[in-house]
């Protein structure tokens, strides 16, 4: 699935939800005709869509779905989508199972004094709760746009735990309705039990248990009565209430019950009254919140039809759609890789076989592409598959593809198939000259104009007159234009003109097949006579055909065969020279990852000597000053104590492989002399000679060529032997001495990321430490202030490091930091 696009991803506080509620379904401006839906198969793409809506609300609202041409609405639209799956990933679906649609509800309950009867009631109910638990899921969730639309949906809780449990889901209202209800149905269900048991005694005695058809007790006219033989009528004193389809039985209700009976028909009566008036109370509650129904209804439309989006999204393995900016300057303008037809994929899949995928870009200098190739080869499939999924794409839904960069068309525009009109006596070529006059004046920047076969069915030259004209036209009017041919006038004109390309579909010249794939860069022939063979027409006829080809045609067919060939070979290779390059890129990062892993390893060991080294001084010396009483004794001992510890540790140094010693670090033996300022002494440790300019203490400035270096007297001796000469340098390599230093006191490294600026810090810091150069001024721009802190960061823990603080205004202020060497 992919990512959306950053731009899509970002605030969405003006959501999408209030915008489409503005925009019922998107149809705020007409992006295309109804014909070019059609023509583009976007009917059934919309069904697809609605087979996976869980509501009625929904699905209506599916297959009223269109395009919009609002950057922002489409923007929101494709984050609500991507949300959607990320929500779905974690909660699976909203709890939106309903089959009744309750708007014809709303007409009544409209009507004051109305009522709606237990099962409306009772379906209301469900869907207020569905509601409100679907509200729940989303305004807790982390995305904004589903949060938004949880939000927006009416806020009906009070309204569900008053009616809910009271109507059951027959439409039985609960006991619990109202106390008099429960008075009423205890009366009721009491009456009832004592007319059965009185009627039951009168059918256990035995005259009376004769008379009978039956032992049961039935209901006629809402009265008790018994099932008697017609010819034993005149056995039972009471009322007949009906007679039996055969005839045979009279149902007669015994003066004994008479007044029970009586009673229980008027406590129903009064149950039935007290049902009707709750009935009532309900559909009045209901009647004051219509409003809050109506946009609850028009919720949970949006919400069903938002999460249909997303499954759709996941069947077909959608990616989000990146949309070219008009002002970016990016050169790609429309771009897809592995893009699929959705309609056509499923109709081969129920056929078991497979669609092959259509990679294309346009430039922005290159906006007209002209497709030819063999019949049945797939040019026509192409050109649906970019028009459907601009279309796709504008109304919300992820596009088939494994990736996909599109601009925001404001009108799609195709002439395709047959155009012929018997009523309106149109031939073929007439009704399409007709189309494209309309599209003509439809046109609007930015367009995506779809012509197949365009200037076909007329003359062939003038035909393709026709179709190099109709092309240009939408080209100048700056329109992406996508057109099919046969024509050879039209694919020469495509290679000969700017802002034009050719493409073809493949065909395999062995099998005589189409390959249905697309390749961009050369025109193809159109193999209409290997098509015809293919298809069945009798060789003779072919072969007629063939022979009166003319010669020019023979030609041009087997320049465009080796052409394609040769392309095919230059593809393949290119294909393995990009393979070698990635696997040299990946032998070149393994091989520096190992190098780096290496130096770590070196370094550690390095630093774990000494600090082994010295922590065994310090342990054997603490031991030894434990033992001395005397203070003065322990001073002197603890003078003495950090000369050795300075001592050990040089040793150590010297004492290390070589390989764990850093090159700066090496130093040969040296024998320390007297000095005065003036001398020539030679710096064992770096292998250069100089002149002594100062004396402090027990260091030396020694000036070397270019170089002032600040060295330990016990660093330098007297030159000597070949020591006053330049130090031997391999053959081929020259020495230059710079007049000026080489080292500047300050470095800018604004504009660097921070890995980058840390490394040139690094150098520069050792060769200003070299130089003996202090202060140091490292500008570094002010910026989010990440950069600045990285380097503060370092500076803090670096050897040559004695301080730094912020440069002053004049020099920079917080764009710039002051840093003071240890020299």
């Amino acid at each position: 699935m992919g990512q959306p696009p950053a731009e899509s991803r970002g605030n969405l506080s003006n959501n999408w939800w209030t915008v489409k509620k503005k925009t019922q379904h998107l149809v705020e401006f007409e992006v295309t005709s109804q014909s070019t839906l059609e023509a583009l198969e976007f009917p059934a793409v919309l069904q697809l869509l609605e087979e996976r809506c869980r509501t009625p609300y929904g699905k209506q609202a599916a297959l009223a779905l269109r395009p919009t041409l609002s950057r922002d609405l489409v923007l929101k639209l494709q984050s609500a989508t991507h949300e959607m799956v990320q929500f779905r990933s974690l909660h699976g679906n909203l709890p939106l199972n309903l089959t009744t649609d309750i708007r014809p509800f709303f007409g009544r309950l409209g009507v004051e004094g109305s009522r709606l009867t237990g099962a409306e009631v009772h379906l209301v109910v469900e869907q207020l709760k569905a509601a409100l638990e679907a509200r729940g899921s989303l305004v807790r969730c982390p995305q904004e746009a589903l949060r938004e639309a949880g939000r927006s949906l009416p806020e009906v809780g009070n309204l569900v735990r008053f009616l809910d449990g009271k109507v059951s889901l027959t439409g039985q209202l609960e006991d619990r309705c109202s106390a008099d209800l429960l008075r009423i149905r205890r009366h009721v269900t009491s009456l009832s039990a004592r007319l059965e048991a009185e009627l039951r005694a009168i059918v256990s005695q035995g005259e009376m248990a004769r008379a009978l058809q039956d032992d049961f007790i039935a209901l006629r006219n809402n009265r008790h009565v018994l099932p008697v033989r017609i010819d034993a009528q005149g056995m039972v004193e009471g009322i007949v209430h009906a007679l039996s389809s055969s005839g045979a039985t009279v149902y007669m209700e015994p003066l004994s019950t008479v007044p029970l009976n009586n009673e229980l028909v008027r406590a129903k009566e009064q149950e039935e009254v007290e049902v009707q008036r709750l009935l009532l109370e309900f559909s009045d509650l209901l009647r004051s919140r219509l409003p809050e129904l109506r946009d609850l209804v028009e919720g949970l439309a949006e919400l069903d039809l938002l999460q249909s989006r997303a499954i759709l999204a996941e069947d077909m393995e959608g990616v989000d759609p990146d949309f070219v900016d008009e002002g970016a300057g990016s050169s790609l303008l429309l771009h897809l890789v592995m893009a699929r037809h959705p309609v056509l994929e499923r109709a081969l899949k129920g056929a078991g076989r497979p669609l092959v995928p259509l990679n294309l870009s346009l430039e922005r200098e290159q906006p007209v592409l002209v497709v030819s190739g063999p019949n049945t080869g797939g040019k026509t499939v192409a050109l649906k598959t970019v028009g459907l999924l601009a279309l796709m794409a504008q109304s919300g839904l992820k596009v088939p593809a494994q990736e996909a960069r599109l601009p925001i068309f404001h009108k799609v525009l195709i002439d395709i198939g047959d155009h012929q009109s018997i009523s309106d006596s149109l031939s073929t070529f007439s009704a399409r000259m007709a189309n494209i006059s309309s599209m003509s004046r439809e046109t609007a920047s930015p367009a995506l104009v779809l012509l197949d076969e365009a200037g076909s069915g007329t003359d062939p030259e003038e035909g393709a007159c026709l179709g190099i004209a109709i092309i240009d036209f939408f080209r100048r009017r700056g329109a992406i234009v996508l057109a099919t041919t046969h024509h050879q006038g039209i694919k020469a004109y495509a290679a000969s003109t700017p802002g034009m390309a050719n493409a073809c579909m493949e065909f395999d010249e062995e099998s005589l097949r189409p390959l249905y794939r697309l390749r961009a860069g050369a025109p193809g022939r159109s193999g209409g006579l290997d098509t015809a063979e293919r298809l069945g027409l009798p060789r003779e006829m072919v072969l007629q055909a063939r022979r009166l080809l003319p010669r020019q045609r023979e030609i041009l067919d087997s320049y465009l065969r080796a052409l394609q060939a040769l392309q095919e070979e230059l593809r393949l290779k290119l294909e393995k020279v990009e393979e070698a390059s990635r696997d040299a890129r990946q032998r070149e990062a393994e091989r520096e990852e190992t190098e780096r892993r290496l130096a770590r390893e070196r370094e550690t060991r390095f630093a774990r000597y000494l600090e082994e080294s010295s922590s065994r001084v310090r342990e054997e010396w603490a031991r030894f000053l434990r033992e001395i009483e005397d203070q003065e004794g322990a001073r002197r001992l603890r003078r003495e104590l950090e000369k050795r510890e300075r001592e050990t540790l040089e040793t150590s140094r010297s004492g290390l492989d070589l390989d764990l010693v850093p090159a700066s670090r090496k130093s040969r033996p040296g024998r320390s002399l007297p000095i005065a300022l003036g001398d020539r002494v030679h710096v064992t440790s770096l292998g250069l000679t100089g002149t002594v300019e100062r004396l402090d203490g027990d260091r030396a400035r020694v000036r070397s060529g270019s170089k002032v270096l600040n060295v330990r007297r016990e660093d330098l001796e007297a030159p000597q032997g070949p020591s006053l000469r330049e130090p031997e340098l391999p053959a081929g390599i020259r020495l230059l001495r710079a007049e000026e230093p080489l080292v500047r006191q300050e470095i800018d490294l604004t504009g660097k990321r921070v890995e980058e600026a840390l490394t040139i810090l690094d150098k520069y810091l050792d060769d200003a430490s070299l130089a003996a150069l202090s202060p140091l001024r490292v500008i570094h721009g002010l910026g989010t202030g990440r950069l600045r802190a990285a380097i503060r960061g370092f500076l803090e823990s670096h050897p040559h490091v004695e301080g730094f603080s912020e440069a002053e205004q004049r020099e920079g202020g917080s764009g710039a930091t002051v840093v003071r060497l240890r020299l």
